[in-house]
Formats: structure tokens, C-alpha cells, sequence
């Protein structure tokens, strides 16, 4: 008897649980409870109707028909959760198609930085036009809303908002010390909201922010840290997108560096080191703008060149250092005393040049007389620059007229010329000559 119930009994649980693993947990269910009444009508086919009146009988084919539905559904949950995990991986598996578009967004945003670098590129400051860039590409690209890119200033632990124009304010300040923004800008490893490998910690840190930040990256040049960009929400898991996502980091990252190198480049073309006033390419552009502008509100202008003399001897004798710091001192003694409007630069190695709005030749000449007594009191000190160094000045006028910038520069230029031909410190269209200074020729 137990050889025709086992007999049967072992190969249909067999192959109710290979068909279980096969047609998932519904249909394994299904094949176990038509199998296991397969097994009873054939134990009772085989045995006769004598068989199933023992108790011990009728209890072994209840146990063995169990067991039968029971393999069904065990194997068929099995498979349930293999299809599941297969699903889920073909979700995160980028299909040709996904990568052929996100290569092309790649392309797209290379190249519309492109273009916006040539337009933005000579803005007085870039800065809060990058923010709205960088807050239209995420959004774009990656369907990012609430983006708030941050610089760290130098020197100090605060994060400022990149549209604000004026860092010294406490408004828009983030710590770069503190948070998961803390840990980003300190680590430089990005942060994405619900992404388990960056541990529980970190995704602890990311939940006690005070506002939602859904995805965060540092923005590094080398070793050093630039900035940080938050994102409230995005429009992906954090499984899904991963490699796209990296090279948007990776691409905001370098186009913020970019930016920077150009600021930087700029400015060493735009600001003369030695003095740190504008070089002449960068005077005569905004002098430009601003003849333009006098002239549209029919304002006078004034053109000052004001030259040093005993510059070439410390260079001749080496002593470059010293032809620097004379230089440099006689630009502090401009810079505290030129108008916000007024622009200023440096000529060439010996003279410099002002341009001074809304004053005539004969207020002009007076301003410049003032400049001249602080100026001489600063050069006159020769046991200070072991040399004779002194300044002359030319002033020239806009007065009725209208000339050009060039033309102004000219007479300037020539007027500067007269004061050293009449030992005076001061001459211009106005003046002859003022009060000879008594310094060599």
C-alpha cells in the first residue's frame, strides 16, 4: 500500500514544482491543486474502493494531496519574485534608444553654453545670468525645480546665493560646514534624495535638512571648492539615470570652471597688475561708454594724463620692485579720490589716465590741483625711493564740442607735454601753465 501512494506521489510533486517555477505563482497554484486530485483519483484507481475505508489511509492521501498544492504555490512564488527582479533590472537598464537621446541632451548643453559664454562673456558680472542658466539646463535636461546654485566665498565656511549681487548680506547664506550640503561641499561627493549606497547617515543627514533637497552636488576645480548646487525635486528615481545624471554633474561643473577661468583671464587682460587700474584696451572701452553717455545727458568731460617722471632710471638700475610700489602708491592716492562715475586707468608704463564727468576744463584743473598736492607728497620722498621721482599733469576739456575720446586723449597728451617743457606740474587747455614745480626736466 505505501508503494501505491508513493509510487505516483513523487514524480507529480516533482514536476509540479519544476511547472510552478515556470508559470509563476497563479498558475502554480493552479497546477498543484489539479495535480494533487490527479494523485487522488489515480491512488483510488489503482487501489480500489477497499483502500480508502482505513483512517491511517485516507489521512495519508489528504497529507500527500497538501503537500502537492502547497509545492505549487511555493515554487510558483519563486518564480514571482525572480520575474519581479527581472522586471527591475530592465528598468534600470538604459535601452539603445535612451542613450542616443541622452548623449544628444549632452551635445545640446555643450553647446548652448557655447553660445551663451560668447554672449555673456565681457558682462560686468556673469554670475547671477550662469544662475538662471544652470536653473533652465537642469530643468530641461532633467526636469529639476527649485535650483539654487551657491558659491563659497573665499576665505570663509558661508555659502552665497550666485544671483546675489551683493555677498555681504546675511540674506540667501548657507553653511558649507554644516548638513548634508556641509557634507557635500566637504566630501565632494554628490547627494540624491532615496539613494541607498550613500548609507543610512548620509540619507539621515539629507532628512533633518531644514528644506527638501532632493539631489546636491559640489562644484570643485582640483582640490579647491567652488560651490554647491541644490535641487528641490527632479524628475527621476535614483535608479534610473544614473550615468546621465553624473555627466550633468560633471558638466555644470565644468562649465562653472570655465566661467571662472574666463573672469580670471579678463581681468589679467583688463587690470594692470602693477597698479591695479585698468589697462588702456579696458580704459578706452568704458572712457567710450562714458564720453557716449555724457554727451546723450549734455554733460562736459574732462581728459587727465598724468605722467611720472624718474620711473626709467629705477628700471635702468634695476630696481623694479621700487618703479612697482611708486606706481602702485600713486594709483592708491587716484583711486581714493576719482568719483564712483570717473574712470580710471593706466596709459602705459609711466602716465596714467583719468576720465572725469561732469567737469569742465577750469574745475578740472582745480580737482587735479588737489590730486597733484597729495600725489607730490607721496613721490617727493626720495630717500624713500633712493631717486628723484616726480608727476606732471595734462587736463584737457570736452568744452562746447563734442570730440572724440581719441581726439581728447591728444590734447591731453600734448598739454602733459607743455608742463614738462615749462618745469610746471600742471597745464592744460584752460591754463598755460600753473605753478612750476621746480623738479628736473
Amino acid at each position: 500500500m505505501t508503494l501505491t501512494l508513493l509510487l505516483p506521489w513523487f514524480p507529480i510533486v516533482l514536476a509540479v514544482g519544476v511547472g510552478g517555477r515556470i508559470l509563476g505563482r497563479t498558475r502554480g497554484l493552479a497546477m498543484g491543486i489539479v495535480s494533487a486530485l490527479f494523485w487522488l483519483l489515480l491512488v483510488q484507481a489503482s487501489a480500489g474502493d477497499g483502500f480508502s475505508g482505513q483512517p491511517w489511509v485516507v489521512l495519508s492521501m489528504i497529507a500527500g494531496a497538501t503537500a502537492i498544492v502547497a509545492m505549487g504555490r511555493w515554487s510558483g512564488e519563486f518564480a514571482a519574485s525572480e520575474a519581479d527582479s527581472t522586471v527591475s533590472k530592465k528598468t534600470a537598464t538604459v535601452s539603445p534608444e535612451a542613450h542616443v537621446t541622452e548623449s544628444r541632451h549632452l551635445i545640446a548643453a555643450v553647446d548652448r553654453f557655447d553660445d551663451w559664454l560668447h554672449e555673456h562673456r565681457e558682462d560686468s558680472d556673469p554670475w547671477p545670468k550662469f544662475d538662471e542658466f544652470v536653473r533652465a539646463l537642469l530643468y530641461e535636461f532633467c526636469q529639476a525645480t527649485h535650483v539654487r546654485p551657491y558659491r563659497l566665498l573665499s576665505g570663509g565656511d558661508d555659502l552665497v546665493a550666485l544671483h546675489d549681487s551683493e555677498p555681504l548680506g546675511d540674506d540667501d547664506r548657507l553653511s558649507a560646514r554644516r548638513g548634508i550640503v556641509g557634507h557635500v561641499v566637504t566630501t565632494g561627493r554628490p547627494y540624491l534624495f532615496g539613494d541607498a549606497s550613500q548609507g543610512e547617515l548620509v540619507n539621515r543627514l539629507g532628512d533633518e535638512s531644514d528644506e527638501p533637497i532632493a539631489w546636491c552636488f559640489a562644484i570643485r576645480q582640483g582640490p579647491r571648492r567652488l560651490g554647491v548646487v541644490l535641487v528641490g525635486q527632479v524628475g527621476f528615481a535614483p535608479d534610473q539615470q544614473v550615468i546621465f545624471r553624473r555627466s550633468m554633474e560633471r558638466l555644470v561643473n565644468q562649465f562653472w570652471c570655465t566661467l571662472a577661468e574666463t573672469m580670471l583671464s579678463r581681468s589679467a587682460a583688463q587690470v594692470d597688475p602693477a597698479s591695479g587700474l585698468a589697462t588702456r584696451f579696458a580704459f578706452l572701452r568704458v572712457a567710450e561708454e562714458s564720453l557716449r553717455s555724457s554727451y546723450k545727458q549734455g554733460e562736459p568731460v574732462a581728459i587727465v594724463v598724468m605722467a611720472i617722471e624718474g620711473l626709467r632710471t629705477l628700471n635702468d638700475t634695476g630696481r623694479w620692485e621700487v618703479a612697482d610700489e611708486v606706481v602702485r602708491a600713486v594709483s592708491d592716492v587716484l583711486r581714493r579720490k576719482v568719483r564712483m562715475d570717473d574712470q580710471l586707468g593706466r596709459f602705459d608704463d609711466s602716465r596714467m589716465v583719468l576720465l572725469l564727468r561732469r567737469v569742465d576744463s577750469e574745475l578740472a584743473s582745480l580737482i587735479v590741483a588737489q590730486m597733484m598736492s597729495r600725489v607730490t607728497a607721496v613721490c617727493s620722498d626720495a630717500s624713500r625711493w633712493g631717486s628723484s621721482v616726480c608727476v606732471r599733469c595734462g587736463v584737457t576739456g570736452s568744452g562746447t564740442d563734442e570730440p572724440t575720446l581719441r581726439t581728447l586723449m591728444s590734447r591731453a597728451l600734448i598739454q602733459c607735454s607743455r608742463a614738462r617743457q615749462a618745469h610746471a606740474s600742471v597745464a592744460s587747455d584752460f591754463s598755460v601753465s600753473v605753478e612750476a614745480d621746480g623738479a628736473p626736466a
